[in-house]
C-alpha cells in the first residue's frame, strides 16, 4: 500500500462511512488485548506464544490454503522479503514478551499506554536514519507525552515496589522493540510485490512462534494451558486481537486521512484504561487522569505529524 491509495481512489468500494466505522471497530477490538493477558492463567511469555501460534492457524483457515498450487507462489515471498519479515518477527516476539510482563506487573491501562510510546521510537529512528522530517508536532508531542508520564509515575514512585518499577521498564522496552518491528515490517511490505499482505502476517506469526518457542521455556514457564478456560481465552485473544483487529484496521487505514486514523488509534490506550477501571477495578485520581490525557495528546501528535505514512503503522 502507498499514500496514493487514499480514500478518493477506494472509497466507492468501501461504502459511505464504512472505513471510519471499521477503524473504530478495529481500534476498540484491539484495546482488549491486555485484558486477555490478565485473564489467562499461564505465564506472560506462553500467552504471547499462543497468541501468535493460534493466529497463524486462524489465518490459514480464513484466507485459504496457501499450499494449493495456484496460490503457493503468492504465499512464498522473495528471500529478502522473508528475511525482513523474520527480523520483524524477532522484534515482535520480544515486544510481546516484555509487554505481557508489563501488563501483569503494572496493569492493563498503564502497560498499554507505555507500549504506545513506540510512536516516538519510530519517529526518532525515521529522523536519524531514514531522513524523515521530525517537525514541531513530534517535539511537542514528545514533550506532552513525557510530562504526562511523569504525572502518572513520579508521585509516589519511591513507594512503588520493585515489581511495579520493572513493569514500567518492560513497558518502555516493549515500545522500543515494537518500533524495531514496525521499521522491519514496513520495509518488507514495501518490497513484497505480488505477495499478499495477509501472507506476510502469516509468516510473521510463524516467526514469532519460533522465537517464543525457544525463549519462553528458558524463563521457566510452562508452555501448555492447563484448562479449557485458558484455551478458550487464548483462542479468543488470537482471533480478536491478532487476526480480526489487524485485518479490519489494515483494510480501513488506507481509506482515511492520517489525522482521523490517529484519533481512532487513540481508542486503544484510552479503552484499555476503561477496561482496567471496569473489569479490574483500577482507581484513577485527578493527577493520573491529567497524566493520561497529556500522554494521549502527545501520542496523537506523534501519530499525526507531517505527511508520514501513518496507515503503515500497525496497532497492537
Amino acid at each position: 500500500m502507498s499514500a496514493s491509495s487514499s480514500a478518493s481512489s477506494s472509497a466507492p468500494a468501501a461504502g459511505s462511512g464504512a472505513p471510519l466505522l471499521q477503524m473504530l471497530l478495529g481500534a476498540s477490538v484491539i484495546s482488549s488485548s491486555a485484558v486477555f493477558v490478565r485473564w489467562v492463567e499461564i505465564g506472560p511469555g506462553a500467552s504471547a506464544f499462543w497468541r501468535m501460534g493460534l493466529a497463524a492457524i486462524i489465518l490459514l483457515l480464513l484466507l485459504g490454503q496457501p499450499w494449493r498450487r495456484e496460490r503457493l507462489r503468492l504465499w512464498r515471498p522473495q528471500p529478502r522479503v522473508l528475511g525482513l519479515v523474520m527480523l520483524s518477527a524477532v522484534f515482535m516476539a520480544f515486544d510481546l514478551w516484555m509487554w505481557h510482563r508489563s501488563i501483569v506487573y503494572v496493569g492493563v491501562g498503564l502497560s498499554t499506554l507505555l507500549a504506545n510510546f513506540q510512536v516516538f521510537v519510530l519517529a526518532g529512528a525515521g529522523a536519524l536514519f531514514l531522513g524523515e522530517r521530525a517537525g514541531w508536532k513530534l517535539w511537542v508531542g514528545l514533550s506532552l507525552g513525557l510530562v504526562g508520564l511523569a504525572l502518572l509515575l513520579a508521585p509516589g514512585w519511591e513507594h512503588m515496589d520493585a515489581r511495579f518499577r520493572l513493569g514500567v521498564f518492560f513497558g518502555l522496552a516493549a515500545a522500543l522493540a515494537y518500533g524495531g518491528f514496525l521499521l522491519a515490517f514496513r520495509a518488507a511490505q514495501a518490497r513484497r510485490g505480488d505477495t499478499p499482505n495477509e501472507a506476510l502476517q502469516w509468516w510473521l506469526c510463524l516467526g514469532c512462534v519460533l522465537v517464543l518457542g525457544l525463549t519462553v521455556p528458558l524463563g521457566g514457564e510452562s508452555m501448555w494451558p492447563q484448562s479449557a478456560h485458558d484455551w478458550l481465552i487464548l483462542a479468543a485473544y488470537a482471533a480478536i486481537a491478532q487476526v480480526l483487529g489487524w485485518l479490519v484496521i489494515g483494510r480501513a487505514m488506507p481509506l482515511l486521512p492520517a489525522g482521523i486514523v490517529g484519533l481512532c488509534l487513540l481508542l486503544q490506550p484510552l479503552l484499555a484504561y476503561v477496561w482496567d477501571v471496569l473489569i479490574f477495578h483500577k482507581r484513577l485520581g485527578g493527577l493520573e487522569l491529567l497524566g493520561i490525557g497529556l500522554s494521549l495528546a502527545g501520542i496523537f501528535l506523534g501519530l499525526a505529524r507531517g505527511d508520514q505514512p501513518l496507515f503503515a503503522r500497525k496497532p497492537r
